[in-house]
């Protein structure tokens, strides 16, 4: 009988501008919580927008959050410079009263994406990466245009926040929608980038801006964990009440994506249209409510505080796995 061929578990980079909102620190806790169940392998997060200082302190919060649930040792890097859009209040990075505690916890972290970019991916022997973009990604641009042929063999499928033309480009492929929300930073990297997947058919996730304004996550189940005095907890509770849900829910949906199971299993899907060139798939969200469910039940799995009784420390069975073993042997002596 031929083995059963074991499933690789893809290895994982995410770019985001983790800080202040509460999608960004839930959207590391459903990270942790696909890493817990081995659906993906987290090898990184590069940190984007703002300063480089704003970006490394991003990266400080990114890697404390991540020691807290669990992961210490996952890479996190400051992104790649570009110009920022002047008085933007993404580009500024915020405050609260966990900021030290987390930034306490992630003091080691690199100081260049490229430089992580380059080094890692060198390590990888095959096609076996996916990248998720839940904001700009200028370091991810550069590394793009001195390597194409590198990437097109290593990565696996990419999965980009952003938007695109209702209009094709005269080679019928997608274009970049460089007014939406992590595209008008990077405006060359965007177009690049969703050009350069279509040419070379990557598998390729686009969660429109429409999408994340068709949910509005309720944060509620977080009430839940307020006996917690772990300080993820402890902020996603303090932030549940942000008033504007769609505009917190971009960075759940996107990581949602790394597993298409999931994400289908909370009423989402993700759609190929009839016309398109290359290999580029749409997510939508048929049923908010269901999303919210599938979110809160996968919050309480990775959040709520493990209960650790006296029968788990000893070595003694409990009662009913004794009486339920006596009973097994009796079966097997009779026959």
């Amino acid at each position: 009988m031929a083995k059963k061929k074991e499933r690789k578990v893809p290895e994982v980079l995410v770019f985001t501008d983790t800080n202040r909102h509460i999608d960004d620190l839930a959207s590391l806790a459903i990270l942790a919580y696909l890493n817990d169940k081995r659906l993906i392998n987290l090898r990184g997060i590069i940190t984007q927008v703002g300063t480089f200082e704003t970006r490394r302190r991003r990266a400080m919060f990114a890697k404390g959050a991540m020691s807290y649930l669990g992961y210490p040792f996952v890479k996190a890097v400051p992104g790649g410079d570009y110009e920022t859009l002047e008085g933007d209040e993404n580009s500024t990075y915020v405050e609260t009263p966990f900021t030290p505690v987390f930034e306490a916890a992630g003091t080691t972290v690199q100081r260049s994406g490229t430089l992580f970019l380059q080094e890692y991916i060198k390590t990888i022997k095959e096609k076996n990466i996916i990248l998720v973009f839940d904001a700009p990604f200028a370091d991810f641009g550069k590394y793009m245009k001195a390597t194409h042929d590198t990437i097109a063999k290593k990565v696996k499928r990419i999965i980009i926040s952003g938007d695109v033309l209702e209009n094709k480009d005269e080679e019928g492929f997608y274009q970049a929608d460089l007014d939406s929300p992590h595209f008008k930073y990077c405006k060359e990297a965007a177009q690049d980038l969703i050009k350069y997947v279509q040419e070379k058919e990557i598998r390729t996730t686009i969660v429109p801006t429409k999408t994340n304004n068709a949910f509005e996550m309720d944060y509620a189940c977080f009430a839940d964990f307020r006996k917690s005095k772990n300080p993820v907890f402890q902020q996603l509770l303090s932030l549940k009440d942000e008033k504007d849900k769609s505009k917190f829910a971009h960075n759940i949906l996107t990581v949602l994506c790394l597993v298409e199971g999931i994400f289908k299993a909370g009423g989402g899907e993700v759609e190929k249209e009839d016309d398109s060139k290359g290999n580029v798939s749409f997510a939508k969200l048929n049923d908010a409510q269901m999303m919210r469910d599938k979110l809160a039940e996968i919050f309480k799995e990775k959040l709520e505080p493990k209960v650790i009784s006296m029968d788990h420390l000893s070595r003694k069975k409990p009662e009913a796995e004794e009486n339920q073993s006596a009973s097994e042997d009796a079966k097997s002596e009779e026959k």
